[in-house]
Order: C-alpha cells, then structure tokens, then sequence
C-alpha cells in the first residue's frame, strides 16, 4: 500500500519531494512515516517543530486509502516511486516527483536505451536548429532516447528529428499531461503519444503557469543520462535544466557558434565554466555510449545497497553542491547590472532575504526556505542573472 502513502504525503502542504525521500530514507516506508509520531519526525533533517505539529495535524484530516482511490478513479494514469514503472534514474535524484503524471506507451525502465535531454532557446539561429536536428536524429538512429520539454525552438526540433528517424522521445510538460502546450505543437503531443511518453508532475488539466517549467526542468535533467544545450542565450531556463543535471552528478554538454550570436552566450558560459564541449555527432555517440556503460556499471553496483537515510540525502546534495562549483559559478564578464531586491519578482524575495553578505551553503539555504532543491537552484540562478547574488568556490552564495 506504498503508493497510497506517496500520495498522502504529496498533499501535505510544505513537505516537498526533497523531504518526502527523505521521510522514505528514515523510515524505509512512507506509511511507516505516516504512523510516526511528530517527535520523531524531528529526526528528519529538514524537519522542525512547527513542520512536524503541522504534518501531525493535517495527517488526522486525510484517509490514504481513500485518497488513493479518489485519485485513481480521477486521474488513473499515474506513478509513485512504489510503482515498477516509476523511471529508475528519476529515483536517483534527490528530490524526485512523489507522483507522477503520464501517457504513452514508453516505458523508461523496460528499455537499455542511454536517455539524453535535448534543451535550448524557443528561438533558434539556423545554426542552432540545424544542429538540434542533426544531434537527435543522429542519436535516435543509435537508438539513445531523446528528452526535452516540447517547447517550441529547439525542443520541437529534438521531437520532431526523433520521431522521423523512428526513435523513441519523452516530453517533460508544465501542464498536464492533457494539455499540448504551447497550441502550435498539438501535432506533435498526438505523435509522441503514439510511440513515446508525455510525463508531469501536474495533475490532467493543469494550465501551463510561470512557476512550473523551472521546476519540470529538473525532471528533464533527472531522467537524463546526460543533457545537451544546443543553443541557449544567458537567461535561457535551459540553463537551470543544465545547472540541475550537474546537481545531480549528470554529465553537461553545450554546443558551441560565434561570440555574435547572442542566442549562443549560453552556451560559451557552460562551456567556460565546465561544461564539456559537443565536437561532432560521431564523437558525442562515443562519449554518450561510455556514460551509459559507467551508469549501468554504477547500477549493478549498488543494487544490493540499502535504502539511504536523510543523513546520506544531505550528504549527496552536499557533494553534488561541491562538485557543481565550476559550471554552476557565472564569468565575470557575462554579469548583469545589478537590480535592488524591490525590483525582483515576487517569487524570488523569500530566497533573496535569506541569503547574507557573506557565504552561505545551497543545504543550508534548503533549510532556511523549505524549498525544494529544484525550485531553489532555479530562483538562484535567476538572482544570479539579475545580478543580485554570486555564487562562491563550495556550492555557496552571498549578496553582491
């Protein structure tokens, strides 16, 4: 009855993927959380006295059997990570979506195919989009799945070039996954439904919001061996997707054009901050094939490994902070004039208060929002585009 439980838990309000897989790393069940008392939820980092007597309460008001029935009568096509079904490489990740919205019939798991996210501009040079082409098909030929967010620009070029070449793409959507968004790829939402996957973590009918498609780029990022970004100019939300896969330990890849293109700017910065370079389809087939050999290699390895708990959560999202410095750190040269806090979107005000002048750790700013990771490294690097913070050697940040 897992699946029940990774339910309920998603309804309570201000526990997020992040503590809810760490809730399931501590208890080894989510129903056996559900029946722990709020003394020891404490024990979960990121869990305080008002968290814990809030969960207490609202669990008394919800029914996990009955709202699992509810759910599957109303939306019946969805995962929990207690489901077989539930894409293995998005468990890995530290905040992975408690459910899981979908349709199509691809099965992540049932495949041997190395996945690869495909991100960039919704309005691409035709240099940009040549390559998109060129890249997805090329890839799809050698059987590799093709991941990106159906957005229009270079998205709908890794969609399209896929499906023509007979491969398999999965769609990571902002809406639900009934809604083709945007209008002008209603086409292609019915192609990928025939051979693909369409996936969210937003109910059936949700409408496509500003808030959601940060946060869906970290599904993009999490069901990627690794992600390209083809063409990208500097406050392109492909990059979160690319700042996110390397969070999570995944392998980053930008395509390189000219300093006068300025769709591009991007991708240089990815490029100058490490980012490894694509040199051609026949040397990025190669590079690809032997991440996927180390990924499954990694796998096999770990298979008999225990559940973690939270101590061993912090400390991934501790090593993927440290290891993330170099390509998350901004040049000096591509930093925008800074924007007093007044003038920032109101989203992005809780993050900038917390954050001091001087350093401050990405796990400790979690625990000072209680946001997710995915949604705080997205409102960082939209502070640190808008020039207002930098971030520092060791995954920290501070006001500039």
């Amino acid at each position: 009855m897992e699946r029940a439980y990774w339910l309920a838990w998603s309804q309570i309000k201000d526990v997020g993927p992040v503590l809810i897989k760490r809730l399931h790393g501590r208890f080894g069940s989510l129903a056996l959380a559900w029946q722990a008392p709020p003394a020891e939820l404490l024990a979960v980092d990121g869990i305080g006295l008002v968290t814990a007597d809030r969960i207490g309460e609202l669990r008394s008001q919800l029914n996990p059997q009955q709202l699992l029935d509810q759910h599957e009568a109303q939306y019946p096509h969805f995962w929990t990570p207690a489901d077989p079904d539930y894409p293995s490489l998005l468990w890995e990740i530290p905040d992975p979506p408690p459910v899981l919205y979908y349709r199509g019939p691809l099965r992540p798991n049932q495949s041997t195919a190395i996945t690869v996210s495909i991100v960039g501009t919704r309005r691409p040079s035709p240099y940009g989009r040549r390559w998109t082409q060129r890249l997805s098909s090329r890839l799809s030929q050698r059987q590799f799945t093709i991941v990106s967010g159906m957005a229009a620009g270079i998205d709908t070029y890794a969609h399209q070039s896929c499906l023509k070449s007979n491969g398999q793409t999965i769609a990571v959507l902002g809406t639900g996954v009934d809604v083709a968004y945007p209008h002008s790829n209603a086409q292609l939402y019915q192609h990928i439904l025939k051979t693909g996957l369409i996936l969210s973590e937003y109910p059936d009918g949700t409408p496509p919001e500003r808030s959601h498609f940060p946060r869906r780029n970290r599904i993009i990022a999490g069901l990627s061996h690794a992600t390209l970004v083809t063409e990208a100019p500097e406050r392109s939300g492909a990059l979160i997707t690319a700042y996110l896969a390397n969070d999570y330990g995944r392998h980053v890849y930008a395509l390189p054009d000219g300093l006068d293109n300025p769709t591009a700017r991007g991708c240089l910065v990815l490029v100058n901050t490490g980012a490894a370079i694509i040199m051609g389809e026949n040397h990025l087939v190669t590079e690809l094939l032997n991440i996927g050999i180390a990924h499954q290699t990694k796998a096999h390895a770990a298979q008999d490994t225990p559940n973690i708990d939270s101590t061993d959560v912090t400390d991934t999202n501790n090593n993927h902070a440290a290891a993330a410095n170099q390509l998350n750190e901004p040049a000096s040269e591509t930093a925008l004039t800074a924007v007093p806090a007044m003038e920032l979107d109101e989203a992005l005000q809780p993050i900038f208060k917390v954050i001091p002048d001087d350093p401050i750790t990405l796990d400790n700013l979690v625990k000072a929002t209680q946001l997710d990771t995915s949604a705080l490294l997205s409102g960082l690097l939209e502070l640190e585009l808008a020039g207002v913070i930098t971030q520092l050697p060791g995954g920290q940040y501070q006001r500039k």
